[in-house]
C-alpha cells in the first residue's frame, strides 16, 4: 500500500468479509493508453464467517445501504482512495472507460465479451448488478478525507474517519483476543490501532 489510507482501506474490506488486492497495475495496452494503478479491488463471497470477527453482527451496515447484500451477492468493489485535496478530474480519471475495462476483466465475473455493455452502464452510476444473474454485482467506492465536498460523482463514497471507526470499534469488540494477536498481523498500522484500544481511557 502507498499511504496510509489505503491502508485502512484495505483493512476496512478484509474486517469486512473481502479479499483485497492493493495497488493493482493497470499495464499500457491496446485498450489502455497509459500506465497506472487501482488503489484496491476486491471481491466477497455471500458465505463469509469466522468465529472471531465474522458473524453477522460485524459486518459494517453501509453495504446494505448501498443495496449490497452481504449475505447473498457475490461483489466485487473497485476503490479509490484519497488522503489530500480532491482533484474531481482525478476521480473521474480513476473511474474512466479504460480503467473499467481493465479492472472488470480482472475481476472476472463476466467473459470478455460482456465488458464493454457492463462499462457502459457503470460509468454513469455507482453499482452495476448483473441482470441474468441478480446475486453477481460490482460497486465503484471512493473513500476520501472529505466526501460531502465533492459534486455528487457516480460513486459511493464514504470518509476515512468512517473507515478508521468501524476499524477502531472491531478492535475493541474483541480486544483482548486481538491484543494477544496483534503482531500476526502484517501491518503495523493496524497493530498500533490494536495496541492504542487496549491502553485504559484516561
Amino acid at each position: 500500500m502507498k499511504n496510509f489510507g489505503e491502508t485502512l482501506a484495505y483493512w476496512y474490506l478484509r474486517l469486512n468479509g473481502f479479499f483485497p488486492i492493493s495497488n493493482f497495475v493497470l499495464h499500457r495496452s491496446k485498450t489502455n493508453k497509459y500506465s497506472a494503478d487501482t488503489d484496491l479491488l476486491a471481491v466477497r463471497f455471500p458465505y463469509v464467517y469466522e468465529e472471531i470477527g465474522g458473524q453477522n453482527e460485524d459486518w459494517d451496515n453501509t453495504f446494505s445501504e448501498w443495496g449490497l447484500n452481504l449475505n447473498k451477492d457475490i461483489i466485487g468493489l473497485i476503490v479509490e482512495v484519497k488522503t489530500g485535496r480532491i482533484d474531481t478530474r482525478k476521480i473521474e480519471q480513476a473511474f474512466d472507460w479504460e480503467r473499467l475495462e481493465y479492472n472488470l476483466q480482472r475481476l472476472g465475473f463476466w467473459p470478455r465479451p460482456y465488458i464493454e455493455g457492463i462499462v457502459e452502464e457503470l460509468t454513469h452510476k455507482p453499482l452495476y448488478r448483473d441482470p441474468t444473474n441478480n446475486c453477481v454485482v460490482v460497486a465503484k467506492i471512493l473513500i476520501t478525507d472529505n466526501p460531502d465536498s465533492l459534486d455528487e460523482p457516480p460513486t459511493f463514497s464514504f470518509s476515512l474517519d468512517e473507515v478508521e471507526n468501524f476499524i477502531v470499534q472491531r478492535m475493541q469488540h474483541y480486544i483482548d483476543i486481538k491484543l494477544a494477536d496483534r503482531l500476526f498481523f502484517p501491518s503495523d498500522l493496524l497493530q498500533y490501532l490494536i495496541w492504542k484500544q487496549s491502553k485504559p481511557r484516561s
